[in-house]
Protein backbone atom coordinates (compact mmCIF):
# COMPACT_ATOMS: atom_id res chain seq x y z
CA UNK A 1 0.00 0.00 0.00
CA UNK A 2 1.20 3.58 -1.08
CA UNK A 3 1.88 5.20 2.73
CA UNK A 4 1.17 8.52 1.01
CA UNK A 5 -2.68 6.88 0.88
CA UNK A 6 -2.83 6.63 4.58
CA UNK A 7 -2.31 10.61 5.03
CA UNK A 8 -5.03 11.34 2.06
CA UNK A 9 -6.62 9.21 -0.02
CA UNK A 10 -9.49 9.21 -2.43
CA UNK A 11 -11.93 6.32 -3.63
CA UNK A 12 -13.25 8.09 -7.07
CA UNK A 13 -15.30 6.32 -9.99
CA UNK A 14 -15.01 7.37 -13.58
CA UNK A 15 -18.03 6.86 -15.95
CA UNK A 16 -18.81 8.16 -19.60
CA UNK A 17 -16.92 9.72 -22.41
CA UNK A 18 -13.43 8.34 -23.08
CA UNK A 19 -12.10 6.55 -20.23
CA UNK A 20 -9.85 4.12 -21.48
CA UNK A 21 -8.06 7.14 -23.18
CA UNK A 22 -8.03 8.67 -19.24
CA UNK A 23 -6.07 5.67 -18.23
CA UNK A 24 -3.81 5.75 -21.07
CA UNK A 25 -3.37 10.00 -20.09
CA UNK A 26 -3.00 9.38 -16.69
CA UNK A 27 -0.23 6.80 -17.17
CA UNK A 28 1.73 8.76 -19.69
CA UNK A 29 1.17 12.10 -17.20
CA UNK A 30 2.33 10.31 -14.19
CA UNK A 31 -0.28 10.21 -12.14
CA UNK A 32 -0.41 7.16 -9.46
CA UNK A 33 -3.64 5.41 -9.47
CA UNK A 34 -4.23 2.02 -7.84
CA UNK A 35 -6.62 -0.50 -7.11
CA UNK A 36 -8.37 0.11 -10.53
CA UNK A 37 -11.20 -2.22 -11.45
CA UNK A 38 -13.50 -1.93 -14.23
CA UNK A 39 -17.20 -0.70 -13.57
CA UNK A 40 -20.21 -0.09 -15.58
CA UNK A 41 -19.47 2.65 -17.53
CA UNK A 42 -15.84 3.27 -16.98
CA UNK A 43 -13.72 2.30 -14.08
CA UNK A 44 -12.95 3.04 -10.54
CA UNK A 45 -9.89 3.25 -8.36
CA UNK A 46 -8.09 5.62 -5.68
CA UNK A 47 -5.49 7.92 -5.85
CA UNK A 48 -3.86 10.28 -3.61
CA UNK A 49 -6.18 13.54 -2.15
CA UNK A 50 -3.42 15.94 -3.72
CA UNK A 51 -3.65 14.34 -7.28
CA UNK A 52 -7.24 14.41 -8.08
CA UNK A 53 -7.73 18.01 -9.17
CA UNK A 54 -5.41 16.62 -12.15
CA UNK A 55 -7.14 13.51 -12.51
CA UNK A 56 -9.88 15.90 -12.74
CA UNK A 57 -8.39 18.39 -15.44
CA UNK A 58 -7.57 15.51 -17.56
CA UNK A 59 -11.34 13.69 -17.01
CA UNK A 60 -13.23 17.38 -18.15
CA UNK A 61 -11.25 17.22 -21.45
CA UNK A 62 -12.12 13.53 -22.40
CA UNK A 63 -15.51 14.38 -21.15
CA UNK A 64 -15.54 11.49 -18.24
CA UNK A 65 -17.08 12.69 -15.08
CA UNK A 66 -15.55 11.64 -11.78
CA UNK A 67 -17.27 11.41 -8.89
CA UNK A 68 -15.52 11.15 -5.25
CA UNK A 69 -17.24 7.64 -2.84
CA UNK A 70 -15.14 8.11 0.16
CA UNK A 71 -12.29 10.18 1.53
CA UNK A 72 -9.71 7.80 3.68
CA UNK A 73 -6.59 8.66 5.86
CA UNK A 74 -5.63 11.03 9.06
CA UNK A 75 -6.00 14.09 7.43
CA UNK A 76 -9.68 13.93 6.27
CA UNK A 77 -9.91 12.57 9.90
CA UNK A 78 -8.28 15.59 11.57
CA UNK A 79 -9.73 18.06 8.90
CA UNK A 80 -13.02 18.69 11.20
CA UNK A 81 -10.79 19.95 14.46
CA UNK A 82 -8.21 21.96 12.04
CA UNK A 83 -11.44 24.20 10.70
CA UNK A 84 -12.44 25.18 14.69
CA UNK A 85 -10.06 28.47 15.27
CA UNK A 86 -11.05 28.45 18.62
CA UNK A 87 -9.73 25.18 19.29
CA UNK A 88 -6.03 26.12 18.22
CA UNK A 89 -6.42 29.92 19.38
CA UNK A 90 -7.00 27.97 23.03
CA UNK A 91 -4.20 25.34 22.37
CA UNK A 92 -1.66 28.34 21.36
CA UNK A 93 -2.41 30.39 24.63
CA UNK A 94 -2.54 26.97 26.80
CA UNK A 95 1.07 26.11 26.32
CA UNK A 96 2.62 29.29 27.05
CA UNK A 97 -0.19 29.41 30.37
CA UNK A 98 1.28 25.93 30.87
CA UNK A 99 5.05 27.30 30.75
CA UNK A 100 4.08 30.39 32.74
CA UNK A 101 2.19 28.32 35.92
CA UNK A 102 5.52 26.26 36.36
CA UNK A 103 5.97 28.65 39.37
CA UNK A 104 3.01 28.15 40.87
CA UNK A 105 1.74 25.59 42.88
CA UNK A 106 -0.03 23.03 41.88
CA UNK A 107 -0.52 20.21 44.53
CA UNK A 108 1.08 19.93 47.97
CA UNK A 109 2.99 16.79 48.28
CA UNK A 110 3.13 15.83 52.71
CA UNK A 111 2.74 12.29 52.68
CA UNK A 112 5.54 11.82 55.22
CA UNK A 113 2.91 13.70 57.64
CA UNK A 114 0.06 12.21 59.81
CA UNK A 115 -3.54 13.73 58.73
CA UNK A 116 -3.05 16.16 61.85
CA UNK A 117 0.29 17.26 61.18
CA UNK A 118 -0.46 17.74 57.52
CA UNK A 119 -3.42 20.21 58.62
CA UNK A 120 -1.39 22.10 61.08
CA UNK A 121 1.60 22.32 58.42
CA UNK A 122 -0.72 23.82 55.77
CA UNK A 123 -2.21 26.11 57.99
CA UNK A 124 0.59 27.57 59.09
CA UNK A 125 2.14 27.67 55.33
CA UNK A 126 -1.28 29.54 54.23
CA UNK A 127 -1.75 32.18 56.90
CA UNK A 128 2.19 32.95 57.80
CA UNK A 129 3.31 32.28 54.35
CA UNK A 130 0.59 32.66 52.12
CA UNK A 131 2.18 29.45 50.01
CA UNK A 132 -0.67 27.46 49.20
CA UNK A 133 -2.05 26.24 45.93
CA UNK A 134 -1.77 28.37 43.12
CA UNK A 135 1.03 30.57 44.62
CA UNK A 136 4.06 32.05 43.25
CA UNK A 137 6.85 30.36 44.67
CA UNK A 138 10.49 31.84 45.49
CA UNK A 139 13.30 30.79 47.28
CA UNK A 140 12.65 33.71 49.99
CA UNK A 141 9.11 31.94 50.47
CA UNK A 142 10.54 28.37 51.18
CA UNK A 143 13.08 29.68 53.40
CA UNK A 144 10.40 31.57 55.43
CA UNK A 145 7.81 28.74 55.12
CA UNK A 146 10.45 26.23 57.17
CA UNK A 147 11.13 29.02 60.00
CA UNK A 148 7.48 29.89 60.08
CA UNK A 149 6.88 25.07 60.85
CA UNK A 150 10.15 25.22 62.95
CA UNK A 151 8.53 28.13 64.66
CA UNK A 152 5.30 26.98 65.73
CA UNK A 153 6.80 24.18 68.19
CA UNK A 154 4.91 21.48 65.61
CA UNK A 155 7.94 20.53 64.65
CA UNK A 156 11.93 19.99 65.16
CA UNK A 157 13.01 19.46 61.76
CA UNK A 158 11.39 21.23 58.34
CA UNK A 159 12.20 21.16 54.92
CA UNK A 160 10.16 22.52 51.44
CA UNK A 161 11.15 21.06 48.00
CA UNK A 162 9.32 23.14 45.00
CA UNK A 163 9.67 21.59 41.57
CA UNK A 164 7.39 22.09 38.62
CA UNK A 165 4.60 22.44 40.66
CA UNK A 166 4.73 20.36 43.45
CA UNK A 167 5.38 21.42 46.52
CA UNK A 168 7.07 18.96 49.12
CA UNK A 169 6.46 19.03 52.45
CA UNK A 170 9.19 17.17 54.95
CA UNK A 171 9.16 17.79 58.59
CA UNK A 172 10.00 15.65 61.87
CA UNK A 173 7.55 16.02 65.30
CA UNK A 174 9.05 17.83 67.83
CA UNK A 175 9.73 15.61 71.07
CA UNK A 176 8.39 16.95 74.11
CA UNK A 177 11.21 18.59 76.28
CA UNK A 178 11.97 16.81 80.14
CA UNK A 179 10.86 18.37 82.89
CA UNK A 180 13.18 19.50 84.57
CA UNK A 181 12.43 20.56 88.66
CA UNK A 182 12.59 24.31 88.98
CA UNK A 183 13.36 25.00 92.36
CA UNK A 184 12.14 28.38 94.44
CA UNK A 185 14.42 30.46 95.81
CA UNK A 186 11.91 31.82 98.48
CA UNK A 187 10.35 28.35 99.74
CA UNK A 188 7.49 26.80 98.93
CA UNK A 189 4.16 27.52 100.58
CA UNK A 190 0.84 26.11 101.09
CA UNK A 191 -2.11 27.48 99.07
CA UNK A 192 -4.56 26.08 101.83
CA UNK A 193 -5.24 24.49 104.89
CA UNK A 194 -5.47 21.04 105.48
CA UNK A 195 -3.54 17.70 107.25
CA UNK A 196 -0.48 16.30 105.42
CA UNK A 197 -0.67 12.76 104.49
CA UNK A 198 2.51 12.13 102.54
CA UNK A 199 5.36 14.15 101.48
CA UNK A 200 7.54 13.82 98.44
CA UNK A 201 10.99 16.25 98.78
CA UNK A 202 12.98 16.83 95.36
CA UNK A 203 15.30 19.50 96.49
CA UNK A 204 15.57 22.09 100.03
CA UNK A 205 14.68 20.81 103.05
CA UNK A 206 11.19 19.37 103.64
CA UNK A 207 9.07 21.20 106.98
CA UNK A 208 6.04 19.46 106.75
CA UNK A 209 5.36 16.33 108.20
CA UNK A 210 2.68 13.46 107.63
CA UNK A 211 -0.33 14.05 110.09
CA UNK A 212 0.78 17.97 110.94
CA UNK A 213 -1.85 20.20 110.28
CA UNK A 214 -0.71 23.51 108.33
CA UNK A 215 -2.09 26.45 107.48
CA UNK A 216 -2.28 28.74 104.37
CA UNK A 217 0.38 30.39 103.21
CA UNK A 218 2.54 28.15 105.86
CA UNK A 219 6.21 27.99 104.75
CA UNK A 220 6.40 23.54 103.87
CA UNK A 221 9.52 23.67 101.88
CA UNK A 222 12.72 25.62 102.75
CA UNK A 223 15.76 26.61 100.72
CA UNK A 224 18.76 25.68 103.21
CA UNK A 225 19.75 23.49 105.99
CA UNK A 226 22.53 22.68 108.44
CA UNK A 227 25.46 19.95 107.92
CA UNK A 228 26.37 18.11 111.01
CA UNK A 229 29.43 20.81 111.81
CA UNK A 230 26.88 23.76 111.27
CA UNK A 231 27.53 24.74 107.67
CA UNK A 232 24.82 26.04 105.89
CA UNK A 233 23.70 24.90 102.58
CA UNK A 234 21.21 26.22 100.21
CA UNK A 235 19.49 24.97 97.26
CA UNK A 236 16.27 25.76 95.38
CA UNK A 237 13.32 24.34 97.04
CA UNK A 238 10.76 22.14 95.46
CA UNK A 239 8.20 19.00 95.79
CA UNK A 240 4.97 18.50 96.66
CA UNK A 241 2.79 17.82 99.64
CA UNK A 242 -0.59 16.16 99.50
CA UNK A 243 -2.81 16.92 102.33
CA UNK A 244 -6.23 16.55 103.28
CA UNK A 245 -9.14 19.18 103.29
CA UNK A 246 -12.18 20.70 101.94
CA UNK A 247 -12.74 22.41 99.06
CA UNK A 248 -16.31 24.68 98.33
CA UNK A 249 -18.49 25.25 95.81
CA UNK A 250 -21.61 27.08 94.47
CA UNK A 251 -23.59 26.82 92.05
CA UNK A 252 -26.53 28.72 90.36
CA UNK A 253 -28.16 27.54 86.92
CA UNK A 254 -31.22 28.96 85.75
CA UNK A 255 -33.93 26.07 84.95
CA UNK A 256 -34.81 28.96 81.71
CA UNK A 257 -31.95 29.59 79.33
CA UNK A 258 -32.11 31.21 76.27
CA UNK A 259 -29.37 30.37 73.59
CA UNK A 260 -28.35 30.37 70.18
CA UNK A 261 -29.66 27.30 67.81
CA UNK A 262 -29.31 26.62 64.11
CA UNK A 263 -32.40 27.07 61.63
CA UNK A 264 -31.06 24.75 58.85
CA UNK A 265 -30.64 27.56 56.42
CA UNK A 266 -26.62 28.51 55.42
CA UNK A 267 -25.10 30.04 52.38
CA UNK A 268 -21.35 30.28 51.28
CA UNK A 269 -19.00 32.92 49.97
CA UNK A 270 -16.15 31.29 47.99
CA UNK A 271 -13.14 33.19 47.27
CA UNK A 272 -10.79 32.08 44.48
CA UNK A 273 -6.79 32.80 45.27
CA UNK A 274 -3.96 32.13 42.66
CA UNK A 275 -0.74 34.03 42.48
CA UNK A 276 -1.28 36.50 44.94
CA UNK A 277 -4.52 37.38 43.67
CA UNK A 278 -8.17 37.12 45.60
CA UNK A 279 -11.22 36.90 43.46
CA UNK A 280 -14.80 36.67 45.30
CA UNK A 281 -17.25 34.74 43.47
CA UNK A 282 -21.01 36.15 43.73
CA UNK A 283 -22.97 34.60 46.57
CA UNK A 284 -26.65 35.63 47.64
CA UNK A 285 -27.16 36.23 51.58
CA UNK A 286 -31.09 35.29 52.23
CA UNK A 287 -29.79 36.39 55.94
CA UNK A 288 -27.91 38.59 58.08
CA UNK A 289 -24.46 37.38 58.61
CA UNK A 290 -23.74 38.92 61.99
CA UNK A 291 -26.04 36.04 64.28
CA UNK A 292 -24.32 33.36 61.58
CA UNK A 293 -22.33 30.29 62.55
CA UNK A 294 -19.03 30.99 60.17
CA UNK A 295 -17.18 28.19 59.53
CA UNK A 296 -14.55 28.20 56.59
CA UNK A 297 -12.77 25.66 54.72
CA UNK A 298 -10.14 25.87 52.20
CA UNK A 299 -10.39 23.42 49.06
CA UNK A 300 -8.28 22.90 46.12
CA UNK A 301 -9.81 21.54 43.03
CA UNK A 302 -9.19 18.77 40.38
CA UNK A 303 -9.99 17.11 37.34
CA UNK A 304 -10.32 13.71 37.52
CA UNK A 305 -7.49 13.72 40.12
CA UNK A 306 -5.77 16.08 38.42
CA UNK A 307 -4.91 19.36 41.04
CA UNK A 308 -5.57 22.62 39.14
CA UNK A 309 -2.88 25.60 40.26
CA UNK A 310 -5.08 27.83 42.55
CA UNK A 311 -7.59 27.07 45.68
CA UNK A 312 -10.62 27.67 46.97
CA UNK A 313 -11.71 29.42 50.37
CA UNK A 314 -15.05 28.64 51.53
CA UNK A 315 -16.91 30.32 54.34
CA UNK A 316 -20.24 28.97 55.23
CA UNK A 317 -23.16 31.12 57.25
CA UNK A 318 -25.39 29.00 59.49
CA UNK A 319 -28.10 31.04 60.19
CA UNK A 320 -28.80 30.95 64.12
CA UNK A 321 -32.00 32.29 66.15
CA UNK A 322 -32.66 32.46 70.24
CA UNK A 323 -34.41 30.14 71.48
CA UNK A 324 -35.45 29.56 75.28
CA UNK A 325 -34.33 26.35 76.12
CA UNK A 326 -36.22 24.84 79.27
CA UNK A 327 -33.87 22.34 81.61
CA UNK A 328 -35.74 20.17 84.19
CA UNK A 329 -34.09 20.17 87.92
CA UNK A 330 -32.54 16.67 86.84
CA UNK A 331 -30.59 18.78 83.89
CA UNK A 332 -29.99 21.33 86.15
CA UNK A 333 -28.02 19.72 88.62
CA UNK A 334 -26.42 17.73 86.46
CA UNK A 335 -24.66 20.78 85.16
CA UNK A 336 -24.12 22.05 88.15
CA UNK A 337 -22.43 19.44 89.40
CA UNK A 338 -20.32 19.55 85.80
CA UNK A 339 -19.12 22.87 86.63
CA UNK A 340 -18.16 22.44 90.26
CA UNK A 341 -15.98 19.07 89.10
CA UNK A 342 -14.33 21.55 86.32
CA UNK A 343 -13.61 24.12 88.89
CA UNK A 344 -12.47 21.33 91.10
CA UNK A 345 -9.64 20.12 88.74
CA UNK A 346 -8.69 23.13 87.48
CA UNK A 347 -7.68 24.28 90.82
CA UNK A 348 -6.37 21.00 91.94
CA UNK A 349 -5.88 18.96 88.93
CA UNK A 350 -4.17 15.83 91.20
CA UNK A 351 -7.32 15.73 93.45
CA UNK A 352 -8.38 12.25 94.79
CA UNK A 353 -11.94 12.50 96.87
CA UNK A 354 -12.31 11.49 100.14
CA UNK A 355 -15.98 12.49 100.85
CA UNK A 356 -18.73 15.01 99.97
CA UNK A 357 -21.93 17.03 101.20
CA UNK A 358 -24.48 18.68 99.09
CA UNK A 359 -26.90 20.99 99.19
CA UNK A 360 -29.58 21.79 96.97
CA UNK A 361 -32.42 24.20 96.66
CA UNK A 362 -35.02 25.35 93.95
CA UNK A 363 -35.74 29.30 93.82
CA UNK A 364 -37.65 32.09 91.41
CA UNK A 365 -36.54 29.02 88.18
CA UNK A 366 -32.96 28.65 89.41
CA UNK A 367 -30.78 25.86 90.87
CA UNK A 368 -28.34 26.66 93.81
CA UNK A 369 -26.45 24.16 94.55
CA UNK A 370 -23.65 23.82 97.26
CA UNK A 371 -20.81 21.43 97.60
CA UNK A 372 -18.20 20.60 99.95
CA UNK A 373 -15.43 18.21 98.57
CA UNK A 374 -13.27 16.04 101.11
CA UNK A 375 -9.99 15.95 99.03
CA UNK A 376 -6.34 14.54 98.65
CA UNK A 377 -4.24 16.93 96.86
CA UNK A 378 -1.00 18.97 96.72
CA UNK A 379 -1.41 21.99 98.58
CA UNK A 380 2.07 23.49 97.38
CA UNK A 381 1.45 26.90 95.62
CA UNK A 382 3.23 27.11 92.07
Amino acid sequence: MDVRLLWAGVWFTAQNGDAESLLSEVARTGLHLSAVSPAPGGFSGRCAAWQYRNLAALARKRRVRLRIQTRTGLYFRLRPFLRRRGLWVGVLLFVPLLVWSQDLVWAVDAGSLTTGQRARAEAILREQVQLMPGSAVTQEKLAAGEYALLQSGEFSWASLNFLDGRLVVEAAAAKPVPDIAAGKADGVFAKAAGTVIRTNLVSGTMLAAPGQAVEAGQLLIGTSRTERDGTPIYEPAAGAVFAQFDWESTQEETLKMTARRLTGKHFSKRVISTNGQRISLPSWKPFSEETALVTTRHIQPDILGFCLPFSVEETTYSEQTEQEIPYTEEQALALAKLHSLQALFNAYPDAAFVAQKEDISVENNSLYYRVVYTIVANICAE
